[in-house]
């Protein structure tokens, strides 16, 4: 059985990159342990050219041994490199791949390295290739490490609370909104060697344990069974601290308990952010991502807080740290101390939205080799003790982004009665949206009716009729509809509008929710490059190729919702503007000469004489 894990699944979607003869960075390949591992290969791709003559190499490591080291052709083109895993490459849970870049002008010949117009791709595609024994992968913590990123979870052919709440746990964990999870009833066919999609079965019982997981290893390929009377647990168990309880072939979960974190400061050691040291000659950055659903609800950023040490040059010249939030600037300080320097940033509000990046770049003034010596590097470091600091915020449910965050303490989720699908029909509509706004961590609560929503949490309710207890901007019982943009001209109307799926936030006894309409049109066909994502805007309509509009219907709306049906004094007035602004001019021109004529008289009629 072949696994393989290339560049792309790992997050670098245009591969790695080096230029101006000199770089290094270091990729890590999750693999848990080597007892599987029958043989393998990393298998790199790499293009590579220069405007100059200039010798250029290209270095390997795995693990801690040198596994390649290559010239580079001074004309550039391609070249492909195999190297050989071996068992002893994996630590702590990984495969430690690191790419070294270097290269250097003709001794005869002084000129800035900048000049070279080199580069160096690796391919996203590249990657990292396992021959594994299926046997040996019999825990679910085993399946959990060594599965493929795409996924289908098998649902119970009966719909059931429980069923429903373990397939939106794996739409969430998964990546349903980027199109690696499927949902099915019935197994599919294993179609080669290669394992390139991973099986999870949903069993709901009405007795015993609340979660009990095993590995299957029936067929050619290996699948976690997940069966209880609440499967969702030993999913959600896969993706927290816990996960190593379930190195056993068999593990039972009763209960998650999720660890409480600091409502105030928000550290980067706690977001997983790669603060190790970096030689920097020129310039270097440290890239911290993190999302709005890192931190409590009615939180959001306030400030950045750094610890940053930056060693001086023997001539004593330091660094200057830019930081970015979002692209972003929100300010510079020069690091000229040599020792770890406190940076304090305040944050703007608004600044901080579904999926956010902050970027600390680091330059110094590059020291000159004299035609001699390669420029030298010396090393920066973001310390762990730099975090971001919170504050409170109104904003709780007015965008997509918020009511994810809220939705971290725990969401319900509803069907209405109105829903004739199944679940594993309704999927394919909820999977999506789902992955896009509930957090992994959330918990998920299924509600049988609307009824039974507890007032004091956050809900995902899908129906058809309107569940809140106001009128959204699109409500579905006002007969015909049509959604207009700011030129009056009809984007979606009768059929059209019917096979689009609609997303709001609405509200119900005060709480804040989504409310999803599915399509009677084909469900969003997602994918790493077109994934559903619901950030800013409380509307959004979804087809097809996922989000096709998204906006805010309490600011400067892109759309305009019609019910040529219903008359009221605002369409009365759409309609009859003109001749209503008409209407008034007349009469206001009317009033100013009745008012001049009554001017004009009183000063011609003479003065009155006393007898």
């Amino acid at each position: 059985m072949i696994r393989q894990t290339s560049l792309r699944d790992l997050g670098f979607k245009d591969g790695v990159a080096f230029r101006q003869l000199s770089g290094e960075t270091t990729v890590y390949f999750p693999v848990l342990n080597s007892r599987p591992i029958r043989a393998g290969q990393l298998m790199l791709d790499v293009s590579h050219g220069a405007t100059n003559n200039v010798e250029r190499y290209l270095q390997v490591s795995v693990g801690d041994r040198i596994a390649s080291s290559t010239g580079l052709p001074v004309e550039g083109g391609n070249l492909s490199l195999l190297i050989d895993i071996q068992p002893q490459d994996v630590s702590g849970g990984f495969v430690a791949v690191k790419f070294a870049y270097s290269g250097a002008f003709s001794d005869y010949i002084c000129v800035d390295e900048r000049a070279s117009g080199d580069f160096l791709q690796v391919s996203p595609d590249s990657g990292l290739s396992l021959d594994l024994n299926s046997a040996d992968i019999s825990t679910p913590r085993e399946f959990n490490s060594f599965r493929p990123s795409q996924v289908y979870i098998q649902l119970p052919e009966s719909n059931s609370q429980a069923g429903l709440a373990g397939a939106i746990r794996g739409a969430t964990l998964f990546g349903a909104e980027t199109g690696a999870v499927s949902f099915v009833t019935t197994p599919e066919p294993v179609g080669s060697q290669v394992w390139e999609t991973g099986a999870i079965a949903l069993e709901v019982t009405t007795s015993g344990p609340a979660s009990e997981m095993e590995v299957l290893n029936t067929g050619p390929q290996p699948e976690l069974l997940v069966r209880g009377t609440d499967p969702q647990l030993g999913l959600w168990q896969l993706s927290t601290i816990w996960s190593g309880l379930t190195g056993a072939k068999t593990s039972v979960t009763q209960a998650i308990d999720t660890p409480s974190s600091d409502a105030n400061t928000l550290s980067f050691a706690s977001l997983g952010a790669d603060l190790q040291a970096q030689q920097v000659i020129s310039s270097s950055q440290f890239q911290i991502p993190f999302q709005s659903s890192d931190f409590p609800a009615g939180k959001t950023v306030g400030g950045v807080e750094l610890v940053v040490a930056a060693a001086l040059d023997p001539e004593g010249h330091g660094a200057t740290a830019s930081v970015y939030l979002n692209d972003v600037l929100l300010g510079n300080y020069p690091l000229d101390k040599g020792r770890p320097e406190y940076l304090k940033f305040a944050v703007p509000s608004g600044l901080v939205s579904r999926d956010n990046l902050l970027r600390i770049s680091i330059q110094r003034q590059a020291s000159g080799g004299e035609c001699r010596f390669k420029p030298q590097g010396y090393p920066v470091q973001v310390l762990p003790g730099s975090k971001l600091t919170l504050i409170d915020t109104d904003d709780t449910g007015d965008n997509f982004f918020e009511l994810r965050q809220a939705f971290t303490g725990g969401v319900q989720v509803v069907v209405g009665a109105d829903i004739e699908q199944t679940y594993a029909e309704l999927m394919p509509w909820l999977g999506g949206v789902a992955g896009s706004m509930i957090p992994d961590q959330a918990p998920i609560i299924p509600r049988n009716t609307l009824a039974d929503i507890d007032a004091s949490t956050p809900f995902m309710i899908v129906s058809n009729a309107n569940p809140s207890d106001a009128n959204p901007l699109i409500t579905l019982d006002k007969g015909r509809i049509e959604i207009r943009d700011r030129d009056g001209n009809i984007m979606f109307d009768g059929e059209a509008l019917s096979r689009l799926g609609i997303a709001q936030i609405v509200s119900r006894n005060g709480v804040h929710g989504l409310w999803l309409r599915p399509g009677e049109g084909e469900a969003p066909a997602l994918s790493a490059d077109m994934p559903l994502v619901l950030d800013r805007g409380n509307l959004a309509l979804i087809g097809a190729e996922g989000v096709i509009v998204a906006t805010s219907t309490s600011g400067n709306s892109l759309l305009e919702v019609v019910y040529p049906d219903q008359t009221n004094w605002v369409q009365i007035l759409n309609q009859y503007r003109p001749w209503i602004v008409g209407g008034l001019w007349i009469i206001l021109t009317l009033l100013v000469l009745i008012v001049f004529q009554k001017l004009y008289r009183s000063r011609r009629s003479p003065p009155s004489s006393e007898a």
